[in-house]
């Protein structure tokens, strides 16, 4: 049976419950999925200040499976650790901003993220700019629901997300519309019926291109980018 590993790099454990049985919903039978979250870090990842904390333990996580597994989805729209994830590791890791992304790119010409908070905007223009898909981006904008609360009120945040969707379209010239939290899972598919537009789940964007990769026998080149770091200068951890 093949393996995929899901990291939830918060310490909010119910997440791995309902990523589990969200998960297990949408995976391909040839596949286990197995969830873990961090101990160490912030119950959230909203702030750069979060992410920062939360590094450490998720390469530790990494570390700690990377050979019992055929893969690894570092489970926060962050992406958080991920270049430095796959220096460590032999098998393929995703992380859900730049897949969704990259599946938006090919169903339409301009794609829009709807995330969190004001500040999911500018980081999502530099994830974009970071992955080469800057000029795809017609806008990327906040709903002002901080990420515990999303699941609190299903219907407000539906709502919220469809009235950012609508307006991304009438204004921005969205194509398709990335939900940009992966917290945002359990209202996929009402915002879905009423957007008429594609919506892309990063959680499944990420799984499901995880599936692609270990089913194609792909991992990541190391012979550029990514290169075996020098461990011995780490000290502490």
């Amino acid at each position: 049976m093949k393996k995929i590993l899901v990291i939830n790099p918060i310490t909010t454990e119910d997440f791995n419950d309902s990523t589990k049985e969200y998960i297990d919903k949408i995976k391909n039978p040839d596949f286990e999925v197995e969830c873990v979250n961090i101990k160490k870090g912030s119950a959230s990842i909203e702030t750069f200040y979060d992410e920062a904390y939360a590094l450490p333990e998720i390469l530790r996580l990494v570390d700690e499976y990377k050979t019992a597994f055929n893969a690894i989805v570092i489970n926060c729209f962050a992406d958080p650790a991920l270049n430095a994830a796959r220096e460590i590791s032999d098998i393929p890791v995703v992380g859900p901003a730049e897949a969704s992304m990259l599946l938006a790119t090919l169903l339409g010409h301009k794609f829009a993220v709807i995330s969190t908070f004001r500040n999911s905007g500018p980081w999502v223009e530099q994830q974009a700019r970071t992955y080469g898909i800057e000029e795809r981006l017609a806008a990327a904008v906040g709903i002002d629901i901080p990420v515990l609360e999303l699941k609190k009120d299903l219907e407000k945040t539906a709502s919220c997300l469809i009235n950012a969707a609508k307006e991304l379209v009438e204004t921005k010239g969205a194509e398709v519309i990335i939900l940009g939290c992966t917290g945002m899972a359990p209202v996929a598919e009402m915002v879905k019926k009423e957007v008429g537009i594609p919506v892309v789940e990063p959680m499944a964007a990420a799984l499901k291109i995880a599936e692609m990769l270990v089913d194609l026998n792909l991992r990541h080149s190391k012979i550029g980018l990514y290169m075996e770091p020098n461990r011995e200068k780490i000290k502490g951890y």
